[in-house]
């Protein structure tokens, strides 16, 4: 099955030039044979379709096009050495052939001549720059050749022309993630006792949610480096997600101190007062984070929860309605308008809150989550500590 599956995307390349009929004295039996051949392609009787493009050939030998079909009849059967002498003999007569050179280039990677895959995969993007398949071959050759700063221009390239392509996303993140380990892995050598070590341990610890050895190796980096920016409020972060609010706090404050810009400390501030019920601080906070950062959708929703719970109904709305401006998939933000409106009395509004909520958790919940290597600021629009709301994505 996979054999026809791939079949049926090489026969894009699978060409009889429209005016070699004419340029023949055999042309009932080119035709026949060409005929045959891609018939028995189909079917997957490739023996067959060999045998009858190697009849066409001897009748037309100088149609390129021809030594691109049969090569491709070998690379479907796995007989790479003779697809690649077919490709060959294909570019000798017209170096411009997309399939040609794509094939080629994937038949030297199959059989780990990686040096010589590298040329024709790079003629084959030159020739067509949305040959997706080019882009993820060539990656894979130049990795194995040690050039991983090649690969990842190639990669990156390829994620600019197909942003959605999960094949290519695969690879650049696994790229990525070679690339972060081997770094670390020099930090370690270089020195293991650094703040920054110590903090990138905390990174991985927290991004696989295990917070108390977070906060140990976060703690060793403030000690050895108080002023540096980020790691008060990495600590802070990981003291939030345990529920740790007093030493939470302490933290962000210390990040403030030394980078007042950092909303995101100036927002979980906001947040732990919020959930300490002391709402003037948490107003003051939560103000200044949109003030720092106006689509900071987190700030927004915590302004809507203080504002519900001060009684200051109106306030809640366009705060919450804000929200959904800035993510209307975000299913929090529908509950507490639906709280929100239920307090009003406004029961047909209530409802129908209610009913988009319910529509884009369950939506959420059929999503794949994907996995993260390290932590990043993303993950800090998700879990609170606390609260007696449904608690957001964003």
């Amino acid at each position: 099955m996979f054999s026809r599956l791939l079949l049926l995307s090489l026969l894009t390349f699978c060409l009889l030039p429209a005016r070699i009929v004419a340029q023949t004295n055999d042309d009932a039996a080119i035709q026949h044979h060409f005929d045959a051949a891609r018939q028995a392609q189909k079917a997957g009787d490739y023996d067959r379709a060999a045998a009858e493009y190697q009849a066409t050939i001897k009748l037309a030998p100088e149609v390129a096009e021809l030594y691109t079909n049969l090569g491709l009849v070998y690379y479907l059967q796995g007989k790479n050495e003779q697809a690649i002498e077919q490709f060959d003999q294909a570019l000798k007569r017209k170096p411009d052939l997309l399939g040609a050179n794509l094939f080629e280039g994937m038949a030297y990677l199959r059989i780990s001549q990686y040096e010589k895959s590298i040329g024709p995969l790079k003629k084959a993007i030159a020739l067509n720059p949305q040959e997706r398949r080019a882009y993820l071959n060539l990656s894979v050759s130049l990795l194995e050749q040690g050039r991983e700063e090649e690969a990842l221009q190639v990669l990156q390239q390829a994620a600019k022309l197909f942003p959605k392509d999960v094949e290519v996303l695969y690879n650049l993140g696994r790229l990525y993630t070679t690339l972060m380990t081997r770094t670390f892995g020099i930090m370690a050598d270089v020195d293991p006792d650094s703040y920054r070590y110590h903090q990138v341990m905390g990174d991985a610890f927290q991004a696989r949610r295990d917070m108390p050895h977070a906060i140990v190796e976060y703690k060793k980096a403030a000690e050895k480096n108080p002023e540096a920016p980020g790691v008060h409020y990495s600590l802070g972060t990981a003291y939030w997600r345990e529920g740790e609010l007093p030493q939470a706090e302490a933290e962000f404050k210390k990040e403030l101190e030394i980078s007042p810009e950092n909303y995101l400390a100036t927002w979980k501030l906001g947040n732990i007062y919020l959930t300490n019920r002391q709402y003037d601080k948490a107003l003051t906070y939560l103000q200044k984070a949109i003030q720092q950062k106006p689509d900071l959708g987190q700030a927004y929703r915590d302004l809507g929860r203080a504002y519900i719970q001060t009684n200051n109904y109106d306030r809640a709305i366009f705060y919450l309605q804000k929200v959904i401006q800035l993510s209307p998939t975000e299913p929090s933000a529908h509950y507490l308008l639906a709280q929100t409106y239920r307090r009003l009395g406004k029961t047909s509004e209530m409802q129908a809150e209610m009913g988009l909520f319910e529509k884009l958790k369950k939506a959420e919940g059929e999503r794949a989550k994907p996995i993260g290597v390290m932590a990043t600021e993303a993950q800090d629009q998700g879990k609170e500590p606390a609260g007696d709301e449904p608690s957001p994505d964003r």
